[in-house]
């Protein structure tokens, strides 16, 4: 169990990284299942699925996922994956699937997709009642939808980004260290020490003995934690986060491709340029070329 302290330093940088990737959202559909028992999703968006009022089959191969939820139950799909929702009981009434979407791009949203896991399912407790906002939240959604209004679209995407963080922090206070995540690792002090300056200080000569010693540790010690709880070296965490930002900084802005090479910390074009073709299969240039031809 985490404790307060760890709780509110992982708040803090998630939020600070939550925020910047400046996540939008939509109502997809409200589906009744009148003319059909079965919906297919093709994976184009990030999905929030609400069910109500039944039971319902949520079936994924490429999560391996195959899942009964029952009314009042949420899911959230982060990856963007075919899917289908089948109604298993439709003798019942008044049930519905209310399907939200939303974006995860650029840098920021990138990171926070790679954070979650391949899905959340928010459950009834074992006494068959809802999380105490998933109500509200529905009740909110309908009352926009049935009453559209000024700013309506307003009041839905934030509406849409409260039930994806409620979601969030739900998945925080279950997940077991069996979860490897950069998310997870923020309630460790260390580890979160090592991922706030790699985070706000790309530019900088990062090494694993340099980010050991400001974080309080020896050099293996240090390793092995980020590993174990990361899933990945330090180095590998910093490179991965250091492309996605020359992304964002060489479609999103003027700079040169040595400018920007040395913005995510990187001493010399040619070793930047190494990094991108390794991670991106192509050199900047060309992948600046083919964003502007898209």
């Amino acid at each position: 169990m985490r404790n307060k302290s760890d709780m509110d330093t992982l708040s803090d940088i998630f939020f600070d990284i939550y925020k910047k990737a400046q996540i939008s959202g939509q109502i997809y559909q409200v589906e009744d299942f009148k003319s059909k028992n079965i919906l297919f999703f093709n994976g184009e968006y990030s999905y929030i699925h609400i069910f109500q009022g039944s039971n319902f089959n949520v079936q994924c191969d490429e999560l391996k996922m195959n899942e009964e939820l029952n009314d009042g139950e949420v899911l959230v799909i982060p990856s963007r994956v075919k899917h289908s929702i089948e109604i298993i009981d439709n003798k019942k009434s008044d049930f519905s699937v209310i399907t939200c979407i939303f974006q995860l791009q650029g840098a920021y949203g990138s990171m926070i997709a790679e954070g979650l896991p391949k899905y959340i399912l928010v459950p009834i407790n074992p006494i068959g009642k809802v999380a105490e906002w998933v109500p509200m939240t529905v009740a909110a959604i309908k009352l926009e939808l049935g009453n559209p209004t000024l700013g309506s679209q307003v009041m839905i995407s934030s509406i849409i980004d409260l039930l994806l963080v409620w979601s969030i922090r739900f998945w925080l206070s279950k997940a077991t260290e069996m979860h490897k995540s950069w998310i997870l690792a923020l309630s460790n002090p260390s580890l979160s020490r090592a991922i706030f300056l790699m985070h706000t200080k790309p530019a900088q000569n990062w090494t694993v003995e340099v980010l050991a010693k400001e974080t309080h540790q020896s050099k293996s010690k240090f390793s092995k934690n980020f590993n174990e709880l990361v899933g990945t070296s330090p180095i590998n965490y910093l490179k991965n986060w250091r492309m996605k930002l020359a992304v964002k900084y060489l479609t999103e802005s003027n700079n040169t491709v040595s400018q920007v090479a040395e913005l995510v910390g990187y001493s010399s074009q040619a070793a930047f340029t190494r990094a991108f073709v390794q991670t991106f299969g192509c050199s900047p240039k060309k992948f600046l070329e083919h964003s502007i031809n898209k």
